[in-house]
């Protein structure tokens, strides 16, 4: 929960009801070109500081309202990033609904100032103004005294928390809760470390991308050895072919070792070239009967070793019988 001043007021009304032009110094994480999401569980009729000074008309307090008088006490409501993931659009507005009335029954809806839900951030969450009005008069240090907020938080949970299966925090906990910069850091650090986990996710999908791009520049690297007018891209993606059907026989274990070398570097630069893997699907496109008959070739090749290995064979047992 934060607590905001009437200079303070401007700029939150600012940061909370947002346009696509809104510019902020502090928050990098909006995305602007989802902005346009943003909604509203309660209607935004009037601005902030209006409303506020007609709802203190309303109260007729009998003393002057200090200058540095808490106007509004804001709450972030949401939950982590899993929490969206495993529900749907609808419930996820659902529970914007159900955040907004419990506040509103417990504090009273003709003090609420502003219930807006941010979809433009990494993780959604409502921003929940309400002037902390009880009996009658303004007094945030009364209404949301450390015991005050952790019934609220019981309440809260039992009310809300259960029904959607999260988790609530622990009683009686010295820890302090996040501030409003803290909570959006602790967020897009949340979501800067999910980009990292994609990232290696991907690292690891593309590891057969790899191996393709390693078979083409070992075909590209050989000399071409039969003539006529067969394009070259043709003749590598054959060769590109040809050393899968070797390795899968283990024929490329002789390869030398510069060119080991020369793939070990390559798996170490851990890059993996788009356009490379585009030029690749045109390549194995351009030559499916050339592709066949290297794989026939593959098989007499292999046959033929065979016979070589059954003729050395009774070779050797017809000297042992002499």
């Amino acid at each position: 929960m934060e607590k905001y001043k009437r200079g303070d007021i401007v700029g939150i009304e600012r940061e909370n009801e947002r346009d696509e032009n809104y510019k902020s110094t502090k928050n990098p994480q909006i995305d602007k070109s989802r902005t346009h999401l943003n909604y509203h569980t309660l209607p935004y009729e009037k601005k902030y500081l209006s409303l506020i000074d007609e709802r203190i008309k309303e109260l007729a307090p009998k003393r002057k309202i200090k200058d540095d008088a808490v106007l509004i006490t804001s709450f972030i409501l949401g939950s982590d990033k899993e929490f969206f993931d495993r529900i749907t659009a609808e419930q996820q507005k659902q529970f914007f609904a159900d955040c907004t009335e419990f506040f509103a029954e417990r504090y009273g809806k003709e003090n609420v100032v502003s219930a807006v839900v941010h979809l433009d951030e990494s993780t959604p969450h409502l921003h929940f103004n309400l002037m902390p009005v009880t009996d009658g008069r303004l007094c945030a240090k009364e209404l949301f005294a450390r015991t005050a907020l952790r019934d609220l938080q019981t309440v809260f949970y039992e009310v809300v928390g259960k029904k959607y299966r999260l988790k609530r925090g622990k009683e009686g906990s010295t820890a302090k809760h996040l501030d409003t910069v803290a909570f959006k850091t602790k967020k897009m650090t949340e979501a800067a470390e999910e980009k990292i986990r994609e990232a290696e996710k991907a690292q690891v999908a593309a590891k057969p991308v790899k191996e393709l791009l390693e078979n083409y520049e070992s075909a590209k690297s050989e000399k071409i050895p039969f003539s006529g007018k067969k394009k070259e891209m043709e003749i590598i993606a054959l060769r590109m072919k040809n050393s899968e059907l070797e390795k899968k026989n283990n024929v490329l274990a002789k390869d030398n070792g510069d060119l080991y070398n020369e793939l070990k570097k390559k798996e170490k630069s851990a890059i993996t070239n788009d356009g490379a893997v585009k030029l690749l699907e045109k390549l194995l496109e351009y030559a499916p009967e050339e592709l066949a008959a290297a794989k026939q070739a593959a098989g007499r090749r292999q046959e033929q070793e065979r016979e070589k290995n059954r003729s050395r064979g009774n070779s050797n047992n017809k000297f042992k019988g002499k």
